[in-house]
């Protein structure tokens, strides 16, 4: 088995947080029933990208490279686990 990371996701309109959730990552992709506390990375987005994302329109790693999402935590962990997150 390999490494296991949690990764939040913040969402907001403005300077608004509207929503969140989390999801761990590992060999798999499971949702979480809670944010935990200290995730190993967090993204924030827009409501709009967050929408897009949701509907398969929206690539997180062109969001990062682009600036439109933003990152805090563990950049070796964002690696790990954008390439497993291209879909929810």
């Amino acid at each position: 088995m390999g490494a296991t990371d949690t990764v939040s996701f913040i969402v907001l309109d403005g300077k608004t947080k509207v929503e969140s959730w989390a999801v761990q990552v590992g060999d798999t992709v499971e949702a979480l029933a809670e944010v935990p506390a200290k995730p190993t990375v967090t993204l924030t987005l827009s409501s709009a990208d967050a929408a897009a994302y949701r509907a398969g329109e929206f690539d997180l790693s062109v969001g990062f490279m682009r600036g439109s999402m933003k990152m805090s935590g563990d950049f070796g962990a964002l690696f790990r686990v954008l390439p497993k997150l291209r879909t929810l």
